[in-house]
């Protein structure tokens, strides 16, 4: 099993490539978003493996990051140092970071702290500041969020799934599966980055992010709502929009090759055929 021992946490990646073996290619690294692990990226191998090396790293305290629920203490720089040590640690000198929802948020602290290291970033449903008020009203009828994680991760996700999978699109054995892998994460932990999540707010540093960057987003996701994200492009310096009309939170899942498509424009790289 690939880890990084770090002092505190034992990480867990995984590492895929597919590419020529004679060739130099590059790196792309897949981080998935709240209480969620690396597998989430299940169905973006196939469609990235045969051009890019695949890094899927499970964020600490998240799938097999292994780590004592008391310890845990969330930090965007210590996220972002994370990825920074996992590359380190491979001999990557750089990679194109795609991040979902939450793991987006870390790719921009990333893309600040470490643009050397970031050929390219994109951001799936990620937000620059979470609409928390809009979203508690909306999913637990106003209950607050660590009352209803204390339940566990499971019922919450439960009880806010259309967050962060549009329902109405995603099948039910998807939407089981999605609720019962988020129930792998300790609520304590959960609970710890919930808390942190409510204060996070990146809006005034997005004028220094500059790598190339791309935002792709579901027209009608509540999580990272249009107007936000018509925002960040604004900001950012060399940014692009891509919108999937008619569509909610995770487009990362529901519509992997269109995401896929709207990368390789942003690198320059056409599909193998």
């Amino acid at each position: 099993m690939p880890t990084l021992r770090l002092p505190d946490v034992e990480f867990y990646y995984d590492d895929h490539d597919f590419t020529d073996p004679w060739l130099s290619s590059p790196t792309m690294l897949l981080q998935h978003g709240f209480s969620r692990h690396s597998r989430f990226w299940y169905n973006w191998v196939p469609l990235l493996g045969a051009e890019f090396r695949i890094l899927r790293p499970d964020m600490r305290g998240m799938g097999q990051s292994r780590m004592p629920d008391e310890a845990y203490e969330p930090r965007l720089e210590t996220f972002a140092d994370d990825t920074r040590r996992l590359l380190d640690h491979l001999g990557i000198a750089q990679v194109v970071f795609v991040g979902e929802s939450f793991g987006g948020i870390i790719g921009l602290q990333f893309a600040h702290a470490y643009p050397e290291r970031t050929r390219a970033l994109v951001l799936c449903n990620t937000p620059c500041r979470l609409p928390h008020n809009e979203l508690k009203q909306r999913f637990t009828a106003g209950e607050d969020w660590d009352t209803t994680l204390s339940r566990g991760v499971g019922a919450w996700s439960t009880a806010t799934l259309n967050m962060r999978l549009d329902t109405r699109i995603a099948p039910p054995g998807l939407q089981e599966w999605y609720i019962a892998e988020m129930d792998r994460t300790s609520s304590t932990v959960a609970r710890k980055l919930q808390a942190y999540l409510d204060t996070l707010d990146f809006r005034d540093r997005l004028q220094e992010i500059r790598v190339p960057t791309l935002l792709l987003v579901g027209e009608e996701t509540p999580t990272s709502p249009l107007t936000q994200q018509q925002f960040m492009a604004s900001q950012i310096p060399t940014c692009r929009l891509a919108v999937y009309p008619r569509v909610g939170h995770g487009i990362n899942f529901l519509h992997p090759l269109w995401c896929v498509q709207h990368i390789r424009e942003l690198l320059g790289v056409p599909a193998k055929g």
